[in-house]
């Protein structure tokens, strides 16, 4: 069971400067920036295992064809939770289904495995609610059909994706969601991770 909102607040509040939240914007230090194509691969091979995040139950399951799933517990989400994500900077991880588009081995929270959002129902939320202009949405679709990076600079926001906790407190991340909409899990976790998973491998938030 996870902490009360008052208690995660100050658990969170105390430990700003240690985790520095999940700030993965554009030109920041923690992550250089994607490469423009994300080059997903047309047919799925049977050995791409698929990962569901699911955060109502704590946990990230990774589906494998010739093997038992395998569950890591005590994942951690965006402070605001899971929901569709409506702009940068809501601290929203957002519910939908992604792809696997970029991979970091080297990142302050270990390794980073970036997605490919905004998807193109995401794309297609902001251009009706008149968050995002006609514009925007058509570089997201374009990217997409080009299996290209979707534009991580959009009020969508993006650079989520999932990575471990880095040099930040173990103890917050079993008690606290206290990202800025990425997935955290532990640091061995993210390592086993990186290692199982592709480029186009599904992640399913939910």
């Amino acid at each position: 069971m996870r902490l009360g909102t008052v208690l995660k607040c100050i658990c969170l509040l105390s430990l700003i400067s240690i985790l520095a939240g999940c700030s993965l914007a554009p030109g920041g230090t923690s992550l250089a920036k994607p490469e423009t194509k994300a080059e997903f691969p047309s047919a799925e091979p049977k050995s791409n295992p698929c990962l569901l995040v699911d955060s109502g139950h704590d946990r990230l399951v990774v589906y494998r064809a010739s093997a038992p799933p395998l569950i890591f517990t005590n994942i951690a989400v965006g402070a605001a939770g899971v929901k569709d994500k409506l702009r940068r900077g809501d601290d929203v991880t957002p519910r939908g289904t992604y792809r696997v588009a970029w991979i970091r081995r080297q990142s302050k929270f270990v390794h980073f495995i970036g997605l490919n959002y905004p998807s193109l129902a995401d794309a297609q939320r902001g251009l009706e609610s008149g968050r995002i202009d006609r514009q925007t949405f058509e570089r997201i679709k374009h990217a997409h059909l080009r299996g290209e990076i979707p534009p991580q600079d959009t009020p969508l926001g993006g650079f989520i994706g999932l990575h471990g906790v880095g040099k930040g407190s173990l103890e917050v991340h079993r008690m606290a969601n206290w990202t800025a909409g990425c997935v955290a899990v532990e640091n061995g976790q993210i390592r086993q991770l990186t290692d199982l998973v592709r480029l186009g491998t599904v992640v399913e938030i939910r």
